[in-house]
């Protein structure tokens, strides 16, 4: 009997929310409305901020970075560490990593002149670290066994009209600070990141790197930092726990570039921001409706009354409503969201005609013009949650406050 009278309740509950089919379609398009700009919201700050992060660990900084102790105070520390004496520690969570020699030079020429990070790096793990290798324009990129070669950057390439073949003069200061000159072929022109990026960075292999600084090479890898690829930053503790007792100093990508991660913090401020006036409009524009609706039933459930219902089947009626309620924007949330969003996270969103199509650069990182927004199953419970928990709350109280007139009246 109890089944029978909760399957009555629950087809009577139905025929109420079709009965008021005005009031239930807005409520429901509200409910979806609302939680496709919120989710929208979240997903296209999460993307941003994905590329914004992708952007800066590809600029040879990764999301860690081991260095040794006197390579904050100069990039030219001429007391670089043994890399083996730490290999054993490069395991999982770390993904890839590159150690790298780092040296400041410049160029001049005829058309002008321009300051350098040279990187010295071993080719076959540093082709793991950064996909550079996939990126070569012209030529090719460096081998691990070769001394004397040197990659440079399209940007480069284009402001001084070099060409593969073409030899570079690059002066800098040796471990004894005298100036120096060599003479480097170029063997590779690569097309990746940023214009920042291809005109001030270039590798020479870590043979080169210790021949023109040390004038002599030391026949194994050595590194003034070493970047390292992990899933994220969610890895900090078990990163610095493993290398606490070393010699190194570990630093996040945000240490390393704080102006970027700045406006991280900033897009992630914009987020609460919007939850917020987003989940007052929610309450609002749920609340009133379900409150008129149920006042209009109040003669309806007079007359139920008179003919036995009780009020626990009237709760049972408005639970009923709530679950249909839900599911029936749910389903129609998830379909605005899989047309929307889901096209928008493979086609991106442009946003390149608010600058013209002029690429801005910030602290050395290109922003994209083309956002994919990022759609997680996180966002979406969060969201559903909080639109589940005010409709809910709305009807329980629309509920309360009819069947206590209703009492008065009675």
């Amino acid at each position: 009997m109890q089944n029978n009278e909760n399957s009555y309740l629950f087809k009577f509950a139905w025929k109420s929310i079709r009965r008021n089919s005005g009031r239930s379609f807005f409520i429901g398009f509200s409910v979806s409305l609302a939680v496709l700009i919120a989710v929208w919201v979240v997903a296209f700050f999460d993307g941003l901020n994905f590329q914004i992060e992708e952007a800066v660990i590809n600029t040879n900084t990764g999301y860690y970075q081991l260095q040794e102790p006197n390579f904050s105070k100069s990039t030219e520390s001429s007391t670089p560490l043994e890399f083996s004496k730490y290999s054993k520690l490069f395991n999982a969570p770390i993904v890839s990593y590159s150690p790298e020699l780092v040296l400041d030079g410049n160029i001049s020429t005829p058309e002008g002149s321009t300051g350098l990070v040279v990187i010295g790096i071993h080719p076959p793990l540093h082709t793991k670290f950064l996909p550079i290798q996939s990126k070569i324009e012209s030529g090719e990129f460096l081998t691990a066994e070769e001394d004397g070669p040197i990659v440079i950057g399209a940007e480069l390439a284009s402001l001084f009209d070099f060409k593969v073949g073409d030899q570079i003069v690059l002066n800098f200061q040796d471990v004894n600070g005298e100036l120096r000159s060599e003479l480097l072929p170029i063997k590779g022109i690569y097309h990746f990141n940023s214009k920042s990026f291809e005109k001030h960075f270039v590798y020479i292999g870590q043979k080169t790197w210790q021949r023109i600084f040390f004038k002599k090479e030391m026949e194994k890898i050595l590194f003034n930092r070493i970047p390292i690829m992990t899933r994220g930053l969610g890895d900090e503790s078990v990163i610095r726990n493993r290398f606490k007792d070393s010699d190194v100093q570990i630093k996040t990508w945000k240490n390393l570039n704080p102006e970027m991660a700045v406006v991280l913090e900033f897009h992630d401020g914009m987020i609460r921001f919007f939850f917020v006036i987003i989940g007052i409009t929610i309450t609002m524009t749920i609340l009133t409706p379900i409150q008129m609706m149920w006042q209009e039933r109040l003669k309806e459930l007079k007359m139920l009354n008179i003919l036995g219902a009780s009020n626990r089947k009237f709760w049972k009626i408005g639970i009923f409503e709530v679950i249909q309620m839900i599911i029936v924007s749910g389903l129609f949330s998830c379909f605005l969201l899989i047309i929307i969003i889901g096209i928008q996270s493979y086609t991106g969103v442009d946003f390149g005609f608010l600058n013209e199509g002029v690429s801005i650069e910030r602290a050395g990182i290109q922003l994209p013009t083309i956002i994919f927004p990022q759609l997680t199953i996180q966002q979406l419970l969060i969201t559903f949650a909080f639109v589940v928990f005010v409709l809910t709350v709305s009807y329980v109280w629309s509920m309360y406050r009819t069947l206590k007139k209703l009492e008065v009246e009675l």
